[in-house]
């Protein structure tokens, strides 16, 4: 509950629902976007049009028209546009940000919260579902740790990519950190409750690239972003020994040790042979590479990517790969492919911008979103698909664009 203007009650709100939906099917979350900006269109007054004028706008939604200017020079422009239609969130979120009336730093931290709560029983409902499915067939317990119940089997019930929604559990595991170490009050065993689910979850969902985040996050983030003096060092290294017992324990969990260490050592090799003889990402990469070089500067255009992949692999005899159609899977190539050098450097300027950001207003929960983007870009198309897009966009809106009043940091602590 808020007290607020009714405009501004009922952006809060459609912000709110925009975020419990967000682990689910990209339908709600769809819907609720076209909502919120239709709100927006609805109550936008000329003089709010000066917030239009705040330069984090334009750099957040930047990748949006360097993939429409990307679209003119395509062989394939209907691919491209249909990809453009898709990443408008990344125009929207800014854009309706910037004229609304809200002040969002003011309920930044609520949203959070929201967003943290809901991916908290998310998992909790997937832990659920995992049970009651081993409790069916009468397995032992000790499945739960078997590959049948880790990564896309885990997060299979709710329809979304591990990967993603362990962006999201880590997210939010970050939202729950700031709020122990500045909040005094008798909630914070429920927040370290919910923590611990979520790093439960996010052992369940396996996704190597997160989990490096998360190592990142807490080893380094917390004590540079959230502590001073000599409690600094000893977290850094009670953090540190924590994270290498954790390792330990996976390693000797064999369905976890082939998850994150040998289908690692597969992935990045290129003589690798997998039990199914799939190609290995280190060889698509390579491939990729070769690709890029025929046109470095501006790429192949918005929407080449699919198709020249697809042409590639049906050439080298890559047919798992040319019948998934599997895309660049790094976001780093995917720009090099389409836009070239000059895509490339947009995106790692925008990342910058917000990086520097962070580390200047000490923002330890906009740091923890930008390494988990700049991270899983290493290994995935985070813009090219639908949850990813609205990760981007809302999160990186929420935190650099302050809305109608500006505040230097967090102030909501309701």
């Amino acid at each position: 509950i808020i007290n607020d203007t009714l405009e501004n009650k009922i952006m809060y709100y459609l912000l709110a629902c925009f975020l419990i939906a967000l682990p689910f099917a990209h339908f709600y979350s769809e819907i609720l976007l076209r909502f919120f900006a239709i709100h927006t269109l609805i109550h936008l007054r000329k003089s709010r049009l000066a917030g239009l004028k705040k330069r984090s706008v334009w750099i957040i939604s930047s990748i949006f028209f360097l993939n429409l200017v990307a679209v003119t020079y395509s062989n394939y422009p209907a691919e491209g546009l249909k990809n453009v239609s898709q990443q408008l969130g990344i125009l929207l979120f800014p854009v309706c940000f910037a004229v609304s009336e809200l002040n969002l730093n003011k309920y930044k931290l609520s949203l959070l919260k929201i967003f943290a709560y809901t991916c908290t029983v998310t998992i909790l409902y997937l832990f659920v579902s995992a049970f009651q499915t081993i409790r069916f067939f009468h397995f032992p317990l000790s499945v739960i740790g078997s590959s049948s119940f880790i990564n896309q089997n885990f997060s299979e019930p709710i329809g979304l990519h591990a990967t993603y929604l362990s962006m999201y559990v880590t997210l939010s595991a970050a939202t729950f950190f700031y709020i122990i170490f500045h909040e005094r009050n008798n909630k914070r065993w429920a927040y370290i409750f919910c923590m611990i689910i979520l790093l439960a979850g996010l052992i369940q969902l396996s996704s190597r690239s997160v989990f490096i985040c998360l190592c990142l996050i807490v080893i380094a983030g917390i004590p540079f972003f959230l502590l001073k003096g000599k409690i600094r060092l000893q977290f850094f290294i009670i953090s540190l020994v924590a994270f290498t017992f954790i390792v330990l324990a996976i390693l000797n969990v064999s369905s976890l040790k082939k998850r994150y260490l040998t289908d690692l050592e597969n992935d990045l090799s290129e003589n690798a042979v997998t039990a199914d003889f799939s190609e290995t990402r280190m060889k698509r990469w390579n491939m990729e590479m070769e690709l890029i070089k025929q046109s470095p500067v501006i790429g192949y255009g918005n929407g080449s990517e699919k198709y020249l992949l697809k042409e590639n692999y049906f050439k080298n005899k890559f047919y798992k790969s040319f019948l998934l159609e599997l895309n660049a899977h790094s976001q780093y190539l995917s720009f090099l492919i389409n836009t070239g050098i000059i895509g490339l450097l947009v995106y790692l300027y925008i990342l910058y911008y917000g990086f520097s950001s962070a580390v200047t207003k000490k923002d330890f929960i906009l740091i923890s979103f930008l390494v988990l983007v700049s991270i899983v870009s290493i290994s995935e198309n985070i813009l090219d698909v639908n949850k990813g897009v609205f990760f981007y966009s809302f999160f990186y809106s929420l935190f650099m664009i302050p809305g109608s009043k500006e505040n230097s940091h967090l102030t909501n602590r309701n």
